[in-house]
């Protein structure tokens, strides 16, 4: 008679201890995945876009996003113009920021057009490494050349012999951000490879594991050259 009224208590106790295990299991959180981020981190790095980083890591706003991964509405280039211009005025070649931005924008406008897929190419979450194969489709590389050459060609020819070279440099600026922001990109892909590495990451107060390029820098360069065919 015990040992028959034990038994439901047992079966009671086997069945709380199941239903723990399986709650324990839901909880586990995997890893956000490094083809996920790193279409995420392309659309904010190329495109201002920061709206999949938001629906991937759980951001209460894009601005948050933003600002969690060091970008400014703008992304990259939101002070890239004013660096430039420092740089050539450093060289003895003065160019106001407002012609320089023109550029920028022209490079961004051109750059609007590109999309990056992505996938794992391989994975091991114990030794936190991962290889991230993207793909993005490219320019023709004779199309920024013939593009320079249309906007020399395009130049006013006084303006260069007038001996004004910060108003050459400006024009020159000037002819050059009309002809590449209309450059498109071809429906030609090429790939590259990318290292990842699983970090922890802290969202609203959240603890994430994340799969980010091990050298960001480089995952930007690698975008940039591919699509130009280098």
């Amino acid at each position: 008679m015990k040992l028959t009224r034990r038994i439901p208590a047992l079966l009671l106790a086997m069945v709380m201890l199941f239903s723990l295990t399986l709650t324990s299991c839901g909880k586990k959180e995997e890893p956000i995945a490094g083809d996920q981020v790193a279409e995420a981190l392309f659309n904010m790095i190329l495109k201002d876009d920061a709206s999949k980083a938001v629906e991937l890591f759980g951001y209460a706003s894009e601005a948050e996003a933003r600002s969690d991964w060091g970008l400014e509405e703008g992304g990259l280039y939101a002070e890239l113009a004013e660096e430039l211009a420092s740089q050539f005025s450093g060289q003895g070649m003065t160019v106001t920021t407002e012609e320089m931005q023109a550029f920028v924008d022209a490079f961004v406008s051109m750059f609007s057009g590109v999309e990056l897929t992505a996938k794992v190419k391989e994975s091991d979450e114990k030794a936190a490494t991962a290889v991230v194969t993207c793909t993005v489709n490219t320019f023709d590389p004779e199309a920024l050349t013939q593009a320079m050459t249309e906007a020399m060609n395009n130049l006013d020819p006084s303006i260069l012999e007038s001996g004004d070279m910060e108003a050459a440099f400006g024009a020159i600026l000037s002819a050059m951000a009309d002809v590449i922001a209309d450059i498109k990109p071809t429906d030609k892909t090429a790939d590259f490879d990318v290292d990842f590495e699983l970090v922890d990451m802290d969202v609203n107060g959240t603890a994430k594991k994340v799969w980010v390029p091990k050298d960001a820098n480089k995952f930007g360069e690698l975008i940039s050259t591919t699509a130009m065919g280098g």
